[in-house]
């Protein structure tokens, strides 16, 4: 069940990136979502379905032209979005290697 839950994730990720190239603002909220996702699932273990939805939808936010970077609270969100979410999937990556050290 989960694996479809996933793969789901990966379409929705593919399609807002897709719309975040024009600037359609409710594809790039989705992609904010699946980016916590993806750190959610990253943290739990799934470690290639993580990367994959990290890679889709920071291609998408970076990619979109609605993103303006010249405002302060977009420099102060962006990077505390970027850092849960990578930061899910490095904390998924430690998780894995402690567990199979020991």
């Amino acid at each position: 069940m989960f694996k479809i839950i996933i793969g789901c994730a990966v379409i929705f990720s593919f399609v807002c990136m897709l719309l975040a190239v024009a600037p359609f603002t409710p594809a790039i909220l989705g992609s904010f979502f699946m980016l916590l996702f993806a750190g959610a699932i990253g943290y739990k273990g799934y470690l290639q379905s993580s990367l994959v939805l990290l890679l889709i939808n920071t291609l998408a936010v970076i990619g979109s032209p609605a993103i303006n970077i010249g405002n302060n609270n977009t420099l102060l969100f962006l990077p505390i979005l970027f850092l849960i979410s990578f930061g899910g999937a490095f904390l998924g990556v430690r998780k894995l290697t402690c567990k199979h050290v020991l």
